[in-house]
């Protein structure tokens, strides 16, 4: 059962954000983009930040979850088909969009930032891109990191997730991202909180927002209870890499 999300306003009404585009990125699937994407959303909702949401997977869950906001989209090779994902960069001039990305999109989302000059437009135009990257602790993920970074290098932010509800031993990690590298590279890392195994099924399953899994009422009053302790960690995680009010909103 799903129920109606709701846009949830400030006193002052809908805040107006920067220019932006972010990224749930990781060719790896499974990883937790499509996760991350819906809880950045969901912190927009409740503290009455402006916002557009693109799904770029096939799947949509992110657009199912959030309907009212999101708008599906595609990458391809063919140049015939570019100007499907241009409008990302139309809505960045609006306000941020949260762009949720499928894993194997690589080849083809750089395909459209080269031939559409996407990096550079976006810097002339004001449009932070950040690069939001999932992580376990597979070589895949790592591996497929730096390929993203050579090719994005520094004209956008890189912020690498490490999802404990993937993994929650991280034996790798210090090999591919040394204290040294984040420094050279000026990397944020952050540690996305792991959800209750029951309640992360049902969330996944029933493709629901977590405004509506705060009222879902089949979660039991303890399930309820722990999404609302984890949705506190996952904002403080997130306001830790930049991602709040007083960062997205657009200056006065």
């Amino acid at each position: 059962m799903k129920v109606k999300t709701e846009q949830i306003n400030t006193e002052s009404g809908i805040i107006p954000t920067r220019p932006g585009i972010q990224l749930s990125n990781c060719k790896k699937g499974g990883v937790g983009k499509t996760l991350l994407s819906k809880l950045k959303a969901a912190y927009c909702l409740e503290s009455g930040l402006d916002f557009y949401a693109v799904d770029a997977d096939r799947q949509e869950s992110f657009l199912k979850a959030y309907p009212e906001f999101a708008l599906p989209t595609r990458f391809s090779e063919l140049d015939k088909n570019l100007k499907i994902p241009d409008r990302i960069l139309d809505l960045a001039l609006e306000k941020l969009v949260l762009v949720d990305l499928p894993g194997n999109v690589e080849e083809a989302f750089n395909h459209w930032l080269r031939s559409s000059d996407i990096l550079e437009a976006a810097i002339d135009l004001g449009v932070e891109i950040q690069n939001w990257y999932l992580l376990d602790d597979s070589t895949e993920c790592y591996e497929g990191f730096w390929r993203t970074w050579e090719f994005l290098q520094d004209n956008v932010n890189h912020i690498l997730v490490r999802n404990l509800g993937r993994c929650e031993e991280w034996e790798s990690f210090d090999q591919f991202i040394t204290p040294e590298l984040i420094t050279e590279y000026k990397l944020k890392v952050i540690d996305l909180p792991k959800l209750r195994l029951d309640t992360a099924t049902t969330v996944y399953k029933n493709t629901l927002s977590f405004t509506e899994a705060r009222r879902y009422s089949e979660f039991s009053t303890a399930q309820l209870a722990g999404l609302r302790g984890y949705l506190r960690r996952v904002y403080a995680v997130l306001d830790s890499a930049g991602f709040n009010v007083e960062s997205l909103r657009m200056s006065q």
